[in-house]
């Protein structure tokens, strides 16, 4: 007969990985997605995702948006802030919002999505500008955060854009950031994999320039959120818990009948 007390320090450790597998707070850790180029330019750029989005390696669901638009000035219905669907379809906002940046003011910002609704809001002491949209609904496992300043001009001579401290449901994710010069732009991206929803991802952020103030989507951050079928494949914790277990109590019982042999 197989002991149980002889094998007991391996099947508590089992149920312990399993146990914290299916923990309600610690189903899923954020992780970083390697990027690297798939091209002869040195970096992840713009190329390199649209290869994800063509080869089917990344699908958006939705893009919140911040661009310098025309700065809150203008009236030409230009806007500074959107909720965005997938660039496959065109990529229109269903919501949007107009304000004054500021040349580097510093702003906090939070996303949430609980699987149906998406809330994005911009805010700091005195105001809060607040974006929703109940048009997306489905799993999430990916996404990708993009800062973006376009080259200046004899004008507009430098631009300058960041997201930081970022935190991932209480989790600090780091930051990212672009600078151009008058004769150079330049894109960043920074990638999370592992996620699900409900999430809420904050952050803070701030445009910034040098000479007059660049336009449009100029100088921009987004944040794309979607669905990789790399990231689906990855075992849930809980799964992994549970194969864990499984191999513990196999491994126990085939080392009883070859001691019985």
């Amino acid at each position: 007969m197989l002991s149980i007390h002889k094998y007991k320090p391996l099947l508590v450790l089992g149920l312990v990985t399993l146990g914290l597998g299916l923990a309600p707070n610690q189903a899923k850790a954020v992780t970083f997605t390697p990027l690297t180029s798939q091209d002869a330019t040195p970096g992840f750029d713009d190329a390199d995702f649209n290869l994800l989005l063509n080869n089917g390696d990344f699908k958006e669901l939705f893009v919140a948006e911040g661009r310098i638009g025309n700065n809150g000035t203008g009236g030409n219905g230009e806007r500074e802030l959107g909720i965005n669907k997938d660039v496959a379809i065109g990529g229109a906002p269903v919501a949007q919002g107009n304000f004054t940046w500021g040349n580097g003011k510093l702003w906090d910002f939070s996303l949430e999505y609980d699987g149906s609704k998406v809330t994005y809001k911009v805010l700091d002491g005195n105001q809060t500008i607040s974006l929703t949209s109940q048009e997306f609904s489905g799993p999430v496992n990916q996404i990708y955060l993009r800062t973006f300043a376009n080259k200046g001009n004899t004008s507009n001579l430098q631009n300058a854009v960041s997201l930081t401290d970022l935190v991932f449901n209480g989790t600090s994710v780091g930051s990212l950031a672009s600078a151009s010069t008058s004769t150079s732009k330049d894109v960043d991206y920074l990638g999370l994999s592992n996620i699900s929803s409900p999430f809420t991802l904050t952050g803070k952020t701030a445009l910034s320039w040098v000479g007059a103030a660049p336009s449009r989507s100029n100088l921009a951050f987004q944040i794309k959120v979607g669905t990789s079928p790399q990231s689906e494949s990855v075992p849930e914790p809980g799964m992994l818990g549970g194969i864990f277990l499984a191999a513990t109590i196999g491994a126990a019982v085939s080392k009883k009948k070859k001691v019985a042999v």
